[in-house]
């Protein structure tokens, strides 16, 4: 969760400014008075700045979508609105989307991180062949991975075949 609250604080953030900016543009273009423009871009800026400390809570997003149109609609008194509007909502989408993508991935590998050490240390009990220093944990790890990656043992050996590659000397014709 902590990239999807960092991605949709960072587009709430953006919008307080953007509010901000369309409250000046709206005290010149619309015959609104200068305390209803203030009120509701302030309140509007408000709700960003909370909404960003606060989205460690689920409904904290349906607010943020609340929000979102409400800054599409706000396109009604400054007529660029509806764009910033728009591209804001889809970046607001894109933080909610991609970020539970990135954090569900992060989850995935910190929990094969943990079969491989766990598996390292199996070997290391039962005295086996690999044993519990840095090589005895990347074999661990390797073989961690082929569990869990499609694919099989490919990955592992085109690692390791990356890694002999990279400690080859440059002179050596292999």
């Amino acid at each position: 969760m902590r990239t999807l609250r960092t991605l949709c604080a960072s587009t709430l953030i953006c919008e307080f400014f953007v509010i901000g900016f369309a409250g000046l543009v709206a005290m010149k273009l619309s015959d609104l008075s200068m305390g209803t423009v203030w009120t509701v871009s302030g309140i509007a800026m408000g709700l960003c700045v909370l909404l960003s400390g606060m989205l460690r809570w689920p409904w904290a997003l349906q607010v943020g979508w609340v929000l979102q149109i409400g800054l599409v609609l706000s396109g009604f008194v400054v007529p660029v609105m509806f764009f910033l509007g728009l591209a804001f909502a889809g970046l607001w989408w894109a933080s909610i989307h991609y970020g539970r993508h990135i954090d569900e991935a992060k989850a995935r590998f910190a929990a094969m991180d943990e079969a491989a050490r766990e598996l390292a240390e199996a070997r290391a009990a039962a005295g086996g062949a690999g044993n519990a220093d840095a090589a005895g944990g990347a074999d661990a790890a390797d073989e961690a991975r082929e569990v869990s990656e499609p694919g099989g043992a490919t990955a592992p050996r085109q690692r390791a075949a990356a890694d002999a590659d990279a400690t080859r000397p440059a002179s050596d014709p292999a």
